[in-house]
């Protein structure tokens, strides 16, 4: 056993040869580097500094990490209410990842696998590093980066979260809204087994975390994918008219709504292949948010309360588009050309966003072949993740 005084707590850890990784057994408080100081990252080092917990936040804007800085705390509002102040709020990945038990990663997807390869120097034996969300492949990535040839060789739980756990947004640095809550978010880890250790480190502090069966359904099953480039593509003239518009009660309507579903079944489809079985957008949210169950996914989120008053991406680089669609729509598709499962209006969505953005998401984006999937059966595949 090694003890180490803390002035909230008391730290307790169990290591064995066998098992190199941190059991918590008394009133612990533990010490988060968060990765990401968007709306999420900001939300929970306030979240997190207000519960008693250690945090550091980081962010490459020096611009935005300047700003925080000079704030006296950030301010949550809405369904979640609090003011605090991150112990240290830093531009410096060696500053974040001074003397921490648990990364927090709440970047844009982009960024994974370049945050994941900074990091690495500074892991230690024990800790939990996980995506917030990880979209589709996101823990397949950074282990890749932290266990592969060149890894840090240290004994870490590399987790993923199906969803960001916060119904959240800023307009303004420092000054968060929180729209509604999340009850059942899905989590889990590489390999799927350390999930038990995961969540008694951090079921308490995340209520809302579920056990997935592995990185497959956490990735797969999201819901982002969906709902964020193909309504932003489908209303790309209010963009270039400059429209303000709410994005989910306006951006998405039944004819929309309709293209979602047809693209829903795809993702569906490519699930069922890789043996996830998922559950179909509207049964996804309604589970989320605790909601009686629609007949259509329009109905549905005319619905969703914490979905009202959410304004439209403005510009062609927002997450919604790029993210989404590398770290969403790619993968999905990939995988399912890989194992034989067609997909043509992922496809359709992810030329019309290469050809707007001016970019290639086919070859930027996260394939099978990134993710080590190409060419593998379901079989093989579910024994990677096992």
């Amino acid at each position: 056993f090694f003890f180490f005084n803390d002035t909230a707590t008391t730290e307790i850890y169990t290591l064995s040869l066998h098992d190199a990784l941190p059991i918590w057994r008394v009133n612990v408080m533990l010490k988060f580097a968060i990765i990401g100081a968007g709306a999420g990252g900001q939300s929970m080092a306030a979240i997190l500094t207000d519960k008693g917990y250690t945090t550091r936040l980081y962010d490459i804007d020096k611009e935005k990490i300047h700003r925080l800085q000079e704030l006296d705390t950030i301010k949550v509002t809405g369904v979640i209410e609090c003011e605090a102040k991150p112990a240290v709020i830093t531009d410096s990945i060696e500053e974040v990842m001074t003397d921490v038990d648990v990364v927090m990663i709440v970047s844009t997807t982009d960024a994974h696998g370049s945050i994941a390869a900074q990091i690495k120097p500074y892991l230690k034996d024990g800790q939990i590093v996980m995506l917030n969300p990880g979209h589709c492949g996101g823990a397949l990535e950074i282990a890749n980066v932290l266990r592969g040839e060149n890894g840090c060789g240290k004994e870490l739980i590399i987790a993923e979260a199906g969803d960001l756990m916060y119904g959240c947004r800023s307009y303004e640095i420092g000054n968060i809204l929180h729209t509604g809550l999340k009850v059942h978010v899905p989590v889990a880890t590489l390999p799927a087994g350390d999930v038990t250790k995961l969540l008694e480190v951090l079921g308490p502090i995340f209520p809302c975390l579920n056990p997935a069966a592995n990185v497959l359904e956490t990735g797969f099953e999201g819901a982002g994918a969906m709902l964020h480039p193909i309504p932003s593509l489908m209303n790309i003239n209010k963009m270039d008219l400059d429209e303000s518009y709410d994005y989910y009660m306006e951006g998405i309507t039944p004819h929309i709504a309709d293209i979602i579903t047809a693209c829903d079944k795809e993702r569906v489809a490519v699930c069922r292949a890789l043996g996830v079985d998922a559950l179909d957008l509207i049964s996804m949210l309604t589970k989320t948010y605790k909601l009686e169950k629609k007949d259509n996914l329009y109905d549905l989120i005319q619905s969703i309360d914490s979905y009202r008053a959410l304004r439209n991406p403005t510009t062609t680089k927002h997450r919604f588009i790029v993210e989404d669609t590398m770290s969403g729509l790619v993968p999905l598709a990939s995988v399912g050309h890989s194992l034989g499962i067609a997909t043509p209006m992922m496809d359709s969505f992810v030329n019309l966003a290469s050809a707007i953005c001016g970019r290639d998401f086919w070859t930027e984006g996260r394939t099978a072949e990134k993710l080590g999937l190409s060419g593998k059966t379901a079989a093989e595949i579910q024994e990677m993740v096992r």
